[in-house]
């Protein structure tokens, strides 16, 4: 009868640690989601991600085509991850705070605007909602 109780009190206390690193590891976990008519992406961030710290950011296709995501200090902001010259992926330089074209060095400012380099159109600015929804218009 002490073999029983022994069991049943070591699975409680495992499942219980279970649980509960289950509960903390979920705790850490957003979701960005970019929304249009056309269908939805969503993506996690947990602690291996990108967009879990204000400067990262992370390209993820949509139906609108590429976007890029970057974790600013206000929340999350989207634009068109294609540049508007060439049509290069871009990144984000947490440094400067600006996303940059690797291709031929066209800079766009937090609004999307040029603010250097050879591309004369701003990107498509997507808003952003609850700092985990991206609308596509």
């Amino acid at each position: 009868m002490d073999k029983k109780c022994d069991n049943r009190r070591e699975f409680l206390v495992k499942s219980t640690a279970t649980a509960g690193g289950l509960v903390l590891s979920l705790a850490g976990i957003t979701t960005v989601k970019a929304n249009n008519e056309e269908g939805d992406v969503s993506v996690k961030v947990d602690a291996n991600s990108p967009l879990n710290k204000v400067g990262g950011s992370q390209v993820v296709d949509s139906s609108a085509g590429k976007i890029i995501i970057v974790n600013t200090a206000t929340g999350f902001k989207a634009y068109s991850a294609v540049c508007t010259h060439k049509g290069a992926i871009v990144g984000y330089d947490e440094k400067s705070q600006m996303i940059v074209c690797p291709s031929h060095g066209s800079k766009f400012d937090a609004e999307g605007k040029n603010a250097g380099g050879p591309a004369r159109t701003p990107l498509a600015v997507y808003s952003a909602e609850n700092s985990v929804v991206v609308k596509i218009k």
